[in-house]
């Protein structure tokens, strides 16, 4: 009787005992998974990005182009799109000149050194606005949503300028256009002819 006492107890003892030591190895892995997640470095920040002096000017197409500097602190980055409310499309482009002839090319992104900075400037970067219904009045502001691949999304308050401010390079009615839509470029085409 004995014998037979003692083997279902030490089952009920061994099955006790095995589920005691599961739950003490489920409580240590989650203890661990818990304990990796808040030792884990934050991700890697971007540093700081600063944009100044944003301005726009327009020309007697509905479309325009905006500058500025941008400076940055910390870990290079990269311009990789824009948009505004204002406008259909919005795209970065770069000014390439070959010979006497400039032509504007839609670009990828922009690069940020680390700890520098770059202006975007008539001649060079831009920022184009297309298919502006309403061209914004000489002084009156707008803004414009940058996106940086690092440092995530910036909003700037963008100053309407007269067009033709004196800088030379970036005559966008009797410029080539490149990429940008052939409706654009007639209507460039139809303001030299006014």
């Amino acid at each position: 009787m004995t014998g037979a006492t003692g083997v279902p107890g030490t089952r009920s003892s061994w099955w006790g005992l095995l589920a005691a030591a599961l739950t003490v190895v489920a409580f240590t892995l989650v203890l661990a998974c818990g304990g990796e997640d808040e030792e884990e470095p934050p991700p890697e920040h971007g540093g700081s990005i600063e944009v100044v002096d944003a301005r726009a000017r327009f020309t007697t197409g509905d479309f325009g182009a905006v500058y500025f500097e941008v400076h940055a602190e910390g870990l290079e980055d990269t311009l990789v799109s824009a948009s505004a409310g204002i406008a259909d499309d919005t795209q970065l482009h770069t000014v390439v000149t070959e010979g006497a002839s400039s032509s504007m090319q839609q670009v990828e992104g922009i690069p940020i050194d680390a700890g520098g900075h770059i202006t975007l400037e008539p001649g060079g970067y831009h920022v184009m606005l297309l298919g502006v219904d309403e061209v914004p009045e000489v002084g009156s502001t707008f803004e414009l949503v940058l996106e940086f691949e690092r440092a995530g999304r910036i909003t700037v308050t963008v100053e309407v300028e007269a067009f033709g401010g004196g800088d030379a390079g970036m005559d966008h009615d009797g410029m080539d256009h490149g990429d940008m839509d052939e409706d654009i470029e007639g209507e460039s085409e139809e303001g030299n002819d006014e």
